[in-house]
């Protein structure tokens, strides 16, 4: 009973954090890559850019994107030129308002950049408002972010109802927050299990598609403040599945990989007690940290905030979340073991907190 009355309570949650993040996808704006409207000289002629080893990129904007922002972002310097006059040198993110660049400069408004080395991550987004007349009409024309949201919630959310049905006790255990912070555990379904088991296999999906589903949110609503974002970009909801299908795999392997790493520095360490325990917590943190983070989307929503800064600092909470858990489990394993401080903290630090050092310098800078 009091396993159904948890669960129950868990769906109601997570149910009103999916329909948050559903919602925040209605106010986002909308956002276009201009990488595919990129021309590059050859000789006398302009040709599309298709990955040239080329130092200036050059478009055009019309007057459909009246009303919209511009936003380059390259962690390299680059200069931006506008109908050949040098207009800004950045370095990172850049915003310039297309209204005031129309007041400015009289009919078409041309753009070039160019960079010291040939150009590689540079990424030119244009970010264009939700319409009041749009979010108004019950008939307007749907999103196709807001229906992959809407879609993989659904397949998520059934995902974990099945795997509640089949093994409660275990859905039970990798859900509860009171035992993630708990110093003294023993008895638990999860250490008592094999790793792999086909049912700890679907858990570990599950947390890969789920952080793979927040993860593209985050990267929809602050595109030009993490780098990676730029790596995935989507023009239909079919596209947006396949690289939530490949973000997803990728987290998921990177979890298998930390695996075998924990298996083999516990094997040099003399800890191959801990293995399952260790691996397990950690599953456990990351779906304590991504219920977390979707909270934090919900407050947002409720205050309807628009700036892009907060969403962009919700990887920040995860990643202090993290750290918090890797401490915790510090004072585990004192618990657990009889090995001397330092020769646990050395073992974290192969295990845990240089391969998270690594995940957060990749995602954040």
């Amino acid at each position: 009973m009091f396993l159904d009355f948890y669960m129950k309570n868990f769906l109601i949650l997570l149910i009103a954090l999916v329909g948050s993040l559903t919602a925040l996808t209605q106010t986002l704006p909308k956002v276009y890559n201009l990488r595919q409207d990129w021309k590059v000289q050859e000789k006398e002629t302009m040709v599309p850019y298709k990955d040239q080893k080329r130092n200036t990129i050059h478009f055009t904007l019309d007057k459909k994107a009246t009303g919209g922002k511009l936003l380059f972002y390259d962690r390299s310097e680059y200069s931006i030129f506008i109908n050949g006059k040098l207009v800004a040198r950045a370095q990172d993110s850049l915003h310039l308002k297309v209204d005031s660049l129309w007041a400015r400069y009289q009919g078409k408004v041309s753009f070039s950049i160019h960079q010291k080395r040939p150009v590689y991550s540079l990424q030119t987004l244009l970010m264009m408002p939700v319409a009041n007349s749009d979010l108004d009409n019950p008939l307007r024309q749907g999103s196709y972010f807001k229906d992959f949201v809407i879609l993989a919630s659904f397949i998520l959310l059934t995902a974990l109802v099945i795997l509640f049905r089949v093994n409660s006790r275990l859905t039970f255990d990798y859900l509860n927050v009171v035992k993630l912070f708990s110093i003294q555990e023993r008895d638990e379904a999860i250490v008592a299990s094999r790793i792999g088991s086909s049912v700890n296999l679907f858990f570990f999906a599950l947390i890969s598609f789920l952080l793979g589903l927040l993860l593209l949110i985050i990267f929809q609503a602050v595109p030009e403040r993490v780098r990676l974002a730029g790596e995935f970009t989507h023009q239909s909801t079919s596209e947006v599945f396949l690289i939530w299908l490949l973000l997803s795999s990728f987290i998921f392997i990177i979890l298998i990989i930390k695996l075998i790493l924990i298996v083999s520095f516990s094997l040099l360490f003399g800890l191959r007690d801990t293995v399952r325990f260790q691996f397990f917590n950690f599953i456990r943190l990351l779906f304590v940290t991504t219920i977390l983070m979707g909270s934090v989307a919900l407050v947002y929503f409720i205050v309807q905030t628009q700036r892009s800064g907060y969403y962009y600092h919700l990887l920040t909470v995860g990643c202090v979340l993290v750290i918090m858990g890797t401490i915790l489990l510090f004072m585990k394993l004192l618990a657990r073991t009889s090995f001397p401080i330092f020769h646990l903290f050395s073992y974290l630090c192969a295990t845990e907190v240089i391969p998270l050092m690594i995940l957060a310098k990749v995602i954040l800078f």
